[in-house]
């Protein structure tokens, strides 16, 4: 091309129209983020909202944790990285990634992936910011990261 400009452009346009995609591929997380993922499976839920809103004020608390949030409404996502200033996307659900991973009998649940990629908390009911911290700070990695 010879207009660098227009490169830059395309270049900047691509990259932010692959990166919802990316923030769903579950192993670019291993060994970075804790994952949590919040689902519900209708429109309007009171725990759904509930949940989200106990995270709430605790950027702080989320950020040291090393924690990413995807918010799941039926097939639509809204993912947020604490530990990149709050980044956000929102799309649709694929395929594959998280969806594999969902209970789909269930109509709400949260799920709590370590930076080793295993699950650590599979629940079906709210959990409270001090519950949600007390399990991660009783990982033996994260006990690590607060000695140092």
């Amino acid at each position: 091309m010879k207009n660098p400009l227009i490169l830059k452009i395309l270049i900047l346009m691509s990259y932010f129209a692959t990166k919802p995609m990316s923030a769903q591929n579950l192993d670019n997380h291993k060994w970075k983020h804790r994952i949590l993922i919040v689902k519900t499976a209708v429109d309007h839920s009171e725990r759904f909202a509930d949940q989200l809103l106990e995270f709430k004020d605790s950027n702080k608390e989320l950020r040291e944790r090393k924690l990413v949030l995807y918010a799941i409404r039926q097939d639509e996502f809204s993912f947020t990285d604490y530990t990149n200033n709050m980044e956000n996307y929102t799309g649709k659900l694929p395929e594959k990634g998280i969806k594999p991973m969902l209970n789909a009998n269930e109509a709400f649940e949260i799920i709590l992936i370590g930076l080793d990629g295993g699950i650590k908390l599979r629940k079906n009911d709210i959990v409270s910011r001090e519950e949600l911290f007390s399990i991660i700070d009783a990982m033996p990695m994260r006990r690590n990261e607060m000695r140092n």
